[in-house]
């Protein structure tokens, strides 16, 4: 599986594109140079930006690092920077901690820079993909035959569209609302 990750590294640069990738721990060697790395290394720059809503107190600590000198730099195409991500969580009187690490070709050294698309991923990961699995329940979809799979992932992804436009951003308030209201809903696939 590693060798395909970096193959595909590489055809990411070779069409003239950037990646940032997290780094988990099936991934050993790459994640402990990483906690080396920022254990002994000054970071290039920090990010820190505090939030809070859902009843939760969160905070996320972004450092960036020079990949370069590491070892692991010429194993990966263009390896320019390691990131490493904290996240700090107080909910219900619990403390959460995380940390993550990612590696990316890009030369900037802007800890915000990469703040804002990790979670921007993690964004279109909470608002699309857990809607589908979590209140559609793809995952457990038991349409397998023909076309079925792919319309049911369309028409999926169309009412997550409809709900969006229209200021919807519970899914399953949404539901409750226009199911109680299908002529309602009708008017709005016809705009």
């Amino acid at each position: 599986m590693l060798y395909i990750l970096k193959k595909t590294v590489e055809k990411i640069v070779a069409i003239g594109n950037h990646y940032v990738i997290q780094v988990k721990r099936n991934q050993l060697t790459l994640f402990r140079e990483i906690e080396r790395v920022i254990i002994e290394q000054k970071p290039l720059d920090t990010y820190v930006e505090y939030e809070k809503n859902h009843g939760r107190q969160s905070s996320w600590h972004v450092s960036v690092f020079n990949a370069r000198t590491s070892h692991k730099a010429s194993e990966w195409k263009n390896l320019s920077r390691f990131i490493h991500v904290h996240k700090h969580t107080i909910k219900n009187g619990k403390q959460i901690y995380s940390n993550r690490f990612y590696i990316s070709d890009e030369s900037t050294t802007s800890a915000q820079y990469f703040h804002e698309g990790i979670r921007g991923h993690w964004e279109i990961e909470n608002n699309l993909h857990w809607v589908k699995d979590v209140i559609h329940h793809e995952d457990r979809n038991a349409i397998t035959t023909n076309n079925g799979p792919v319309n049911s992932a369309v028409f999926s992804t169309i009412s997550i569209n409809i709900h969006r436009k229209n200021g919807v951003h519970s899914i399953t308030k949404g539901q409750i609302k226009f199911g109680a209201n299908v002529k309602k809903l009708f008017r709005l696939l016809r705009t």
